[in-house]
């Protein structure tokens, strides 16, 4: 059973600077009633907007002039007709709403609605240069076409062709132009078919086939398709046709797409090709990168010396990392030395092969010069600092810095404050962090530290984690790791014997302290649970679990979280680095890693040998952090329990 360290009630500071200066002035006037009169005379608004009731809106409007939210309704009405307003008028509404992060977004709906309407001229009178996102572009470039610049026009045209995915329907009249002008030839039509091939876009390349006229081009775009059918018939390819610029990308796409099938396979068609001079120079080093990468997990001896070779010669660190973690996986320290010192030099000394590379000086005999690269690492805020500390048995230690809050710093910024705090009263927290973000985006690096101590001392927990990783305040772990819902992880560390700090950190390391997190894959809440990995631990567990959105709720998504986690410390003998793995990459991602270094391996070693930079990096994090969150409570503990370093990886 883990050793459990229950939380006690924690004051951020000792003393706290009085907040009234900072808020005198900002809060709007009126008793609580005033404010809770408000706050309806604010949601009638919304709701009369929702239905488009604008001048009913106008009325009310004046009533609630001091509402710290009233913007939001601002633009909201802003945005009726919004197509029928001149481009001045939108922005001075920009300019004039600066300090809101709606300001930046009203472009977008803007150019919709110019286009929508086909109001060219006044496009461009706004968009005076040419945005970032394609569908703006394409509106962009149509503008020009439409106002006669057909010069820009068709040259924008070819630069958004060039693409191996499909386009926005918004660039449909704007090719069709180029088309009607005789700008879009089987050329470009071939080279986008290329680029889709790159992109592995099959669907796109047979569309593009049919718009080819010349039967020379046909005959090349079915020669593409073969290929991407059958990408080991590449060698005769290669026989039958110039070796120009884009035969040669077609065989280098054609022979990746082959390695992925097949590695070995490639690496012999690569041999062959090389040898017939269809591939030379930095081309042909990258093909041969690409196909040594697929070759890692190979036991073929000549194909391994082949490997090596080319990782060898290779500029790309990233491949030769690989190779690294490869030799440190079969516990091969000598070729673990070998593949650093083939680093460049600030690679080498990098922390954290500094510390492999001592390491493998002990073990192949050179103790004292390992141990005395050891000590040069010790005493810094790195996971190979404090695992260099434990080998040469010396204390952790880390430099540490504090902030005292000065609130005069942040009196210009003392409405933005008041408006994020009411949003968070009322439960508006997605609104909250956007207006955070934007904050932070336009403060000074100074103002930044101060906003998170702010957010500190308002228990703001998520905001504060934010600004002091914005102000890079590295070494203040008091801001950066907030002592949040100490009741909750209390509660249920003690029902499943798991140190409230473990679950802690491991919340803090999911979603930066975040209730209302959720990624890209769907994962939500404080501990970024799946909705999936929420039904079957309700079930397992026998849990009341009522749907995803429950998981927004902080002690629910603890209580899910927690009772996972449980499971996986149970399943691996309670061995954090094994749960944790497991936590964001799976059991069985787990299971196939530990099968591969067949128990040859120590704590260390196993981390680094995880073949995911995300999973690696998530183990080190969360075994950081806990030493931090042990270190701000004044708590005993070890790095590593005694289990975890008499394990064989």
């Amino acid at each position: 059973m883990t050793l459990m360290h229950f939380f006690k009630p924690h004051c951020l500071f000792s003393s706290m600077i009085a907040l009234t200066s900072l808020m005198s002035g900002t809060a709007f006037s009126g008793s609580t009633l005033d404010l809770n009169s408000q706050r309806e005379l604010y949601d009638q608004a919304q709701q009369l907007l929702d239905e488009n009731k604008v001048d009913e809106f106008k009325k009310l409007r004046k009533k609630i002039a001091a509402y710290p939210l009233t913007p939001y309704v601002d633009y909201r009405s802003f945005l009726v007709d919004l197509g029928d307003k001149p481009p001045l008028a939108v922005q001075v509404f920009i300019d004039s709403h600066a300090t809101f992060p709606f300001s930046y977004r009203i472009r977008a709906p803007y150019l919709d609605a110019l286009a929508a309407k086909e109001k060219w001229s006044t496009l461009l009178a706004f968009q005076k240069y040419e945005p970032n996102d394609e569908l703006y572009r394409c509106h962009y470039y149509n503008a020009h076409y439409q106002t006669g610049h057909r010069d820009v026009a068709f040259k924008g045209a070819k630069q958004l062709w060039l693409s191996g995915n499909s386009i926005a329907d918004a660039c449909d009249p704007l090719f069709s132009a180029w088309e009607q002008q005789g700008g879009l030839t089987d050329d470009w039509v071939l080279k986008r078919m290329l680029l889709a091939f790159d992109k592995r876009n099959l669907t796109l390349m047979k569309y593009l086939q049919k718009k080819l006229k010349l039967e020379k081009s046909l005959l090349i775009a079915q020669s593409m398709l073969d290929l991407y059918a059958n990408p080991d018939q590449v060698i005769t390819f290669a026989k039958h046709n110039v070796n120009d610029d884009f035969h040669q990308q077609l065989v280098q796409f054609s022979l990746e797409k082959l390695a992925r099938k097949d590695a070995a396979l490639a690496q012999g068609v690569y041999q062959s090709l090389l040898e017939g001079k269809v591939l030379s120079g930095e081309p042909s080093q990258k093909l041969a990168d690409y196909i040594a990468r697929r070759l890692l997990d190979s036991k073929d001896e000549l194909l391994m010396t082949w490997r090596d070779n080319v990782i060898a010669q290779s500029s790309n660190n990233t491949l030769k990392e690989l190779r690294i973690r490869l030799a440190l996986q079969a516990a091969d320290w000598r070729g673990l030395q070998y593949w650093i010192e083939q680093l460049p030099a600030k690679k080498q000394s990098s922390i954290r092969w500094q510390y492999w590379l001592a390491r493998a000086e002990i073990e192949l005999g050179n103790t004292s010069k390992g141990m005395q690269r050891l000590q040069s690492i010790v005493g810094q805020r790195n996971f190979y600092s404090v695992a260099a500390a434990t080998v040469v048995k010396q204390s952790i230690n880390y430099p540490t810095s504090s902030i005292e809050l000065n609130v005069t710093l942040l009196k210009p910024h003392q409405t933005t404050l008041t408006r994020i705090q009411e949003l968070i009263d009322r439960d508006k927290i997605t609104a909250a962090k956007s207006e955070w973000r934007w904050l932070l985006e336009r403060v000074s690096e100074p103002e930044k530290e101060m906003l998170a101590a702010y957010a500190a001392s308002q228990n703001w927990h998520h905001l504060t984690v934010t600004a002091s990783i914005a102000a890079k305040m590295w070494d203040n772990t008091q801001l950066r790791f907030p002592l949040a819902h100490q009741w909750w992880f209390n509660f249920y560390g003690q029902k499943h014997g798991i140190d409230p700090i473990m679950l802690m950190s491991l919340a803090r390391q999911e979603s930066g302290m975040d209730v209302e997190a959720q990624s890209p894959v769907g994962a939500r809440g404080i501990m970024q649970i799946m909705p999936r990995t929420a039904s079957y631990t309700a079930k397992k567990y026998q849990l009341t679990y009522n749907g995803e959105d429950e998981l927004y709720q902080v002690g629910k998504n603890i209580e899910i979280g927690s009772h996972y986690l449980n499971g996986l410390l149970e399943q691996y003998d309670n061995n954090r680095i094994f749960a944790f793995a497991a936590y964001n990459a799976g059991p069985s991602r787990v299971n196939q890693w530990r099968e591969k270094t067949q128990g040859k391996l120590d704590a260390y070693a196993f981390i680094e040998a995880i073949p995911f930079k995300e999973t690696r990096g998530y183990v080190q994090n969360i075994l950081m952090f806990e030493l931090y969150y042990r270190d701000l409570m004044g708590v005993e503990g070890q790095f590593l329990n005694a289990n975890e370093i008499d394990t064989k990886y």
